[in-house]
């Protein structure tokens, strides 16, 4: 059985989408609208019933939505860096869609309330990215977003070459630290040995 069903949103249930993440509008069309639909369908196949409710992680009492659009901020920010100070090629559009839909199956991994959730049985059996890929691939979004996406976690043992992937592993990281910095649990930048 699959964990998801693609939902197509209404009018309403789109603005609700595109007003949580005002980057959207700077997608093409056709993509902002894929990128509506997997969201929109992530969260109504997940124990949540609005977007505001998914958390970002465990012990993080942070709306998810919040850490998407930090990591949009900073990861276009990066990417101007880059391409002023190395002369560093990057396809915006591409790096857009990634940032806004790294985290696009944390709806399927738990459940309960921003101050009170835990792992779903699905969490234990499939790695974060997987549901987001399968899902992003059955919408027809280009391969290198749905490598990026399944790619992402610091758990991933593979990542592709692309600058938009080198700058996506930052700032989610840079973002993640920071709301992970403000609770018991240790932040990313602290394991690194």
């Amino acid at each position: 059985m699959k964990s998801y069903t693609i939902r197509e949103p209404d009018d309403a249930q789109a603005r609700v989408i595109e007003q949580a993440f005002p980057r959207l509008a700077d997608l093409p069309d056709a993509l902002r609208r894929k990128a509506v639909v997997a969201w929109h369908s992530m969260v109504a196949s997940s124990g949540y019933t609005t977007l505001d409710e998914v958390p970002f992680s465990s012990g993080c009492p942070d709306r998810l939505v919040d850490h998407i659009n930090d990591v949009v901020e900073a990861g276009l920010a990066l990417a101007d860096v880059a391409a002023r100070r190395w002369n560093l090629t990057v396809d915006r559009t591409r790096l857009l869609a990634i940032l806004l839909l790294h985290d696009l199956d944390k709806p399927l991994l738990s459940v309960g309330t921003r101050e009170d959730h835990h792992s779903t049985p699905v969490a234990a059996r499939i790695p974060h990215g997987v549901l987001a890929a399968l899902m992003l691939a059955e919408l027809g979004i280009e391969e290198d977003i749905v490598a990026a996406v399944v790619t992402h976690a610091t758990h991933a043992s593979l990542r592709g070459p692309e600058p938009e992937v080198l700058i996506l592993h930052y700032a989610d990281l840079f973002a993640a630290d920071h709301l992970i910095s403000q609770t018991s649990r240790m932040p990313f930048f602290r394991m690194c040995k």
